[in-house]
């Protein structure tokens, strides 16, 4: 799975884009608009490694499981 598709997850998972950038707005104090999560997917090639724990968590709110592994393989890689 590419961090891409592990971020088209994430948003199946939460609601939507919008609803993704709504979430981590809440989480971090930022304004994150859902055009930041349409760059992340698209032109991006992933969210920013700060977030990806953040992300993970939230999965596991909604009972899923996305590891930050998978979310930026580079920045926290499989162990």
């Amino acid at each position: 799975m590419t961090p891409e598709e592990a971020l088209l997850k994430v948003v199946n998972i939460v609601g939507g884009q919008t609803a993704l950038a709504n979430a981590v707005s809440q989480k971090t104090g930022r304004t994150i608009r859902q055009q930041h999560v349409w760059n992340w997917i698209n032109r991006d090639g992933g969210i920013p490694a700060a977030y990806a724990p953040l992300v993970e968590a939230l999965c596991r709110e909604y009972g899923e499981e996305i590891s930050c592994c998978r979310l930026c393989p580079d920045f926290y890689p499989a162990q």
